[in-house]
């Protein structure tokens, strides 16, 4: 749907029911869009019982005064069929006429189906090129019934080799394989590959051998995954080209002749897909979202170019098909990936709801690794075909297995890229002393930031791991892959990352704000902590139920500085015995500066909030020509804060991925840092960068406890005096830049975080 709410967007992929509350008070306008957004988060989140009947309530409702959008009406009915009100989904569609035609063939096919209690014709072959598909009599499930009418076979002197690999195959094997059998292309070669099943499935793997001779079972003697199972399929091949198969799914006849024609209309083709229709066994399509439930499935690839270029599978149990494809295309370009048009050519099985993809979601371990892997792309692939084929000969990705291209991407012996324990099919607790959980996906100061910590824990000895949790605010466009200075350690083993399904048992699991745990998604989780501390300032109560539900303890709240610990004690709430301050490494962030930056002061500061934040710098900053005013606004909230007329023409906005934070602080004299009233006046990991940028920190009065002779201090209207007072002044500005610098270097170093966490870890 690409009318999408962004609040809507973060809700989906956060997968928390805490995350629905922003876009529900964002409802209370009454605006019915924003309302019908809300209903389609709670429908396709469904985590709870009711969720369903909730979506369909409010819709419902809308309905009745008028106000169902357009762009959610199919989306009415979907929810209607999907809660098992069948007379209702018909008679919504009926009163829909504008919802979009393949919601309309979806359900006027399902609201037939005899096998889904539908009544009426049923045409479920419209779905489908011809041949006409129907079920055919006899037992079993509908999806293992279905077949075609006869087919005009076709010869041609290339081969098609389709691999399908399978574990523990019961009827399921035989619907796919039988589907290959029926193939138009005749020249054709069907590998079953099985991987380690137990004797006792001898019996179904001899009936799939049997129902046609070019079938060939191949039997591996342990179950290393579907992936390797296909690698050994791709090196056994016989064909030209290359396909894979669902052990589960059905082929339509046409599907391999209509797939290679792209590859035989263009050399540049390297590999196609086709379009998928995904049902469940009883051949229900419609799910709520979506008209037809559509995916590019399966792959075809040139089998020579793809040994020869591309490399293998890699060896983990779920995510392998996304990290190739994305291999392809940063090898060969995306170009070299198309998809046969026209209508769905295979059926993919769906038993239930899809533990690790649903609409609007990527489980967080397949979201780790596509980050893993994009990053690894990028660098190891960067020249195109002819540097890929180097470093194929090179040791990467030469494939671990039975034999050297049996696996997954390995260089010099080990993975050249992470792989989360869920994918590479791990088990058992691992231990650490210390997980930090935080938003590692915002590049500069934060991840900097994290990674020393994590390095000063690992220098005293401890067993520290990282993982990643949302702020929702991250997620208003989509999912992001963590800071590539983050995935780059990670990917090399200096730093572990920890996925909340992983079994870990950690001494002390710390929140480094109250907003990861605040819209924490509803998962299951295998972190288990002897203790938990939040660093912050304002006790969250979602924050706290999370740590509880999360990592079975009720937390404890650290603030960065003394008056964090003072709003904290008056909020009568469990506190650490030690401060967690801010740290950082002030040799990466010293910048060489001989003076002032121009004839004029100038003045920056580093936006992080919403609307508030920018309409009191508005407020607050002198609107003057005398100051240059420079702002980096990381989350993009400057336009939707200001309007159409946006923010005012003497300053320079910096956008989302403009400019790095420490490029912008190279750029300004003076920090401005005037927060509101209510923040502990405590050092910031801003402030504290640009202290040790060289920049002065201009403060409210209030910090002078914390900061001393480390910055400036005054109020709002004196901001213009102080600085051009000082920007006079070339020695003074330079001795104010020192004394911050030092200030940081002595206080805020990574150590002193370090020693910290280390004994709140050793405390019982």
């Amino acid at each position: 749907m690409e009318n999408t709410h962004p609040l809507a967007v973060a809700a989906l992929q956060a997968r928390s029911i805490a995350a629905r509350a922003p876009l529900a008070r964002a409802a209370e306008t009454g605006d019915p869009w924003v309302l019908g957004e809300l209903a389609r988060v709670i429908a396709l989140q469904d985590l709870r019982a009711g969720d369903q009947a909730e979506a369909l309530e409010m819709l419902d409702g809308a309905r009745s005064r008028g106000e169902v959008a357009p762009e959610h009406q199919g989306l009415h009915c979907q929810i209607a069929y999907a809660c098992g009100d069948l007379p209702k989904a018909a008679e919504l569609l009926a009163s829909y006429p504008s919802a979009p035609a393949a919601v309309r063939l979806a359900l006027t096919v399902d609201l037939a189906n005899p096998y889904a209690q539908g009544v009426g014709h049923w045409n479920f072959a419209a779905l489908m090129p011809a041949p006409r598909v129907h079920v055919a009599d006899g037992p079993g499930k509908p999806f293992d019934r279905i077949t075609t009418g006869p087919v005009q076979r076709v010869g041609h002197p290339l081969r098609i080799t389709s691999v399908v690999a399978t574990r523990q195959p019961g009827q399921e094997l035989l619907t796919a394989v039988r589907s290959l059998a029926r193939q138009t292309w005749t020249n054709h070669e069907i590998l079953v590959v099985d991987a380690g099943s137990p004797p006792e499935f001898s019996p179904v793997l001899r009936a799939a051998a049997a129902l046609d001779p070019r079938v060939r079972v191949i039997r591996m003697l342990a179950d290393a995954g579907r992936f390797v199972a296909r690698n050994a399929g791709l090196d056994a091949a016989t064909g030209d080209f290359v396909t894979f198969q669902d052990a589960d799914g059905w082929s339509h006849p046409l599907r391999l002749e209509r797939q290679v024609g792209p590859l035989l209309a263009d050399e540049n083709v390297f590999a196609t897909t086709c379009r998928g229709l995904r049902v469940t066994p009883e051949l229900v399509v419609t799910q709520p979202s979506s008209g037809v439930s559509l995916s590019s499935s399966p792959l075809m690839l040139r089998r020579e170019r793809a040994l020869r270029h591309v490399g293998h599978f890699d060896a983990v149990r779920v995510g392998g098909e996304l990290e190739y494809v994305a291999r392809i295309r940063a090898v060969l370009g995306d170009s070299a990936v198309s998809q046969a048009d026209g209508l769905p050519l295979s059926l993919i099985r769906c038993s239930g709801p899809d533990p690790v993809e649903r609409p609007g979601w990527l489980h967080p371990a397949l979201r780790s690794y596509r980050s893993a892997f994009s990053l690894w792309h990028a660098s190891a692939f960067a020249g195109g075909p002819a540097s890929a084929g180097e470093r194929l000969s090179a040791g990467g990705p030469a494939l671990a297995g039975e034999r050297p291209s049996a696996g997954g991407p390995d260089l010099a012996g080990g993975r050249p890229f992470a792989a989360p324990r869920l994918l590479l099919g791990e088990t058992g607790a691992k231990a650490y002393d210390t997980v930090i959980a935080g938003d590692w996906t915002t590049a500069g100061g934060a991840g900097v930031a994290g990674i020393g910590q994590l390095r000063a824990l690992a220098a005293r000895g401890l067993r520290a791991a990282l993982l990643h949790l949302d702020t929702l605010t991250n997620l208003r466009d989509g999912p992001h892959d963590l800071d590539p200075s983050v995935q780059l350690l990670i990917n090399s083993g200096e730093l572990t990352q920890v996925e909340l399904t992983d079994d870990v048992r950690a001494r002390l699991v710390v929140a480094r704000s109250a907003r990861v745990l605040q819209h924490a998604p509803d998962l299951p989780s295998g972190v288990r902590a002897q203790r938990v501390v939040i660093e912050d300032t304002a006790v969250v109560p979602l924050a706290a139920a999370a740590s509880l539900r999360l990592f079975g303890r009720n937390p404890l709240w650290a603030p960065a500085g003394a008056d964090g610990r003072r709003l904290l004690s008056g909020a009568e709430a469990a506190l650490a015995k030690l401060d967690l301050p801010s740290t950082l490494d002030a040799a990466q962030w010293r910048l060489d500066r001989r003076g002032p930056r121009a004839d004029r002061p100038v003045i920056g500061r580093h936006c992080r909030g919403g609307r508030s934040e920018w309409r009191r710098l508005r407020d607050e900053l002198p609107d003057t020509a005398r100051l240059d005013v420079r702002l980096l606004d990381t989350t993009g909230s400057a336009p939707r804060s200001f309007g159409r007329f946006g923010p005012p023409r003497s300053w320079l906005v910096y956008g989302p991925g403009d400019v790095s934070l420490r490029s912008f602080l190279y750029q300004i004299d003076f920090y401005l840092h005037l927060p509101a009233d209510d923040e502990p006046a405590d050092p910031s990991p801003d402030v504290l960068a640009a202290l040790a940028a060289g920049c002065v920190a201009v403060l409210p009065y209030r910090y002078a406890p914390a900061f001393g002779d480390a910055a400036v201090y005054c109020a709002p209207d004196e901001v213009q005096d102080t600085i051009t007072r000082l920007h006079a002044n070339r020695r003074a500005l330079r001795d104010q830049a020192t004394r911050g610098a030092d200030f940081v270097r002595r206080h805020h170093a990574h150590e002193l975080y370090a020693e910290r966490v280390a004994w709140l870890a050793s405390q019982s």
